[in-house]
């Protein structure tokens, strides 16, 4: 009788833990606002079951992951069943991908001992040396001595070292992007005002090229000579791991929205791509620009990779003591 009471509960609990699981729907991946779920508030990392009703405020935003790996934001003020929000999508092929990376997310923005995982993940990129670079000059490039592109587009970043040009950045009017071959044969340059600039293998002086050098001059006339070193691009050769590569970059996220550009962004920095990575963070944060959550995560990506101004002066100084 006893065995048969053992076994009657063991029965229950295990009934109890499958339809606990299958109600199981959503985890929230980004929040913002006091958004609730029956009730209860709504936080990074929180489950939501089949049975919960989600009430969101005015200016509120949920970025939330389906068990099939489907990614779902809400934006607008109102009332949304889950249930029904699961029935609206459709069947995905790439569940385990897209969750490990966006549990990479929730790891990093929470501090739960079960998410420990993404934790050491990045841990592991600083020991492994992911990011390789020279020396700083006057005009410092952000992204790696040597970047190799999944892609046909690539934007560069730098600032005005004033310590080692000895001006204020806010006397440079314009500056020159310079791209040569590897024998130093200019391919073509362009003057902006801007800190930044896209770099794009499809133009007609880049289509040919497998691997360029660029550096960024001050162009005004007083201040010629003001320059960062050569860095240098290389395409990715083809091949089967590429284009395995990109077939899962395909599947994983959505361009459209932030937090699908947000889990291209986790998946293209583990795979050592920061300068692409950086972009689809940016694209994230402009698609969802009051939310704080991308701003912080494109912060600690900086942080770790080394492609802020802050971090590269940082580590100079750090380097110097």
């Amino acid at each position: 009788m006893k065995t048969k009471s053992l076994f009657l509960v063991a029965l229950m609990l295990l009934f109890a833990g499958t339809t606990m699981a299958q109600n199981y729907a959503f985890r929230v991946l980004t929040a913002k606002g006091n958004n609730t779920a029956s009730k209860n508030a709504i936080r990074v990392g929180s489950k939501l079951n089949n049975s919960d009703v989600i009430v969101m405020e005015q200016g509120g935003y949920l970025g939330l992951l389906h068990t099939n790996g489907q990614t779902v934001e809400l934006r607008t003020k109102g009332t949304y069943k889950v249930n029904e929000l699961a029935n609206n999508l459709k069947a995905s092929n790439n569940s385990s991908l897209t969750s490990r990376y966006a549990n990479y997310v929730v790891s990093e923005l929470t501090s739960s001992t079960e998410e420990a995982s993404g934790e050491n993940r990045y841990k592991h990129m600083k020991k492994t040396g992911a990011v390789i670079r020279g020396s700083k000059t006057a005009v410092t490039i952000l992204q790696e001595n040597k970047v190799t592109m999944l892609g046909d587009k690539m934007e560069i970043e730098w600032f005005v070292y004033e310590e080692l040009a000895k001006i204020n950045k806010e006397d440079v009017k314009e500056y020159r992007v310079v791209l040569t071959d590897l024998r130093n044969n200019e391919l073509y340059s362009e003057t902006t005002t801007e800190t930044s600039y896209l770099i794009d293998f499809s133009r007609p002086e880049l289509k040919d090229q497998k691997t360029i050098l660029y550096r960024v001059e001050i162009a005004d006339e007083d201040k010629k000579g003001i320059k960062s070193n050569n860095q240098v691009i290389a395409k990715e050769k083809e091949s089967n791991a590429k284009k395995e590569t990109r077939e899962q970059l395909d599947q994983i996220g959505d361009n459209t929205t932030a937090l699908g550009n947000l889990i291209k962004a986790q998946y293209l920095e583990e795979k050592g791509y920061n300068a692409e990575a950086a972009m689809a963070y940016k694209a994230a944060m402009n698609l969802a620009p009051d939310v704080e959550t991308y701003k912080v995560l494109y912060q600690n990506f900086t942080e770790r990779t080394e492609m802020s101004k802050e971090a590269i002066i940082t580590d100079e100084n750090s380097t110097n003591e």
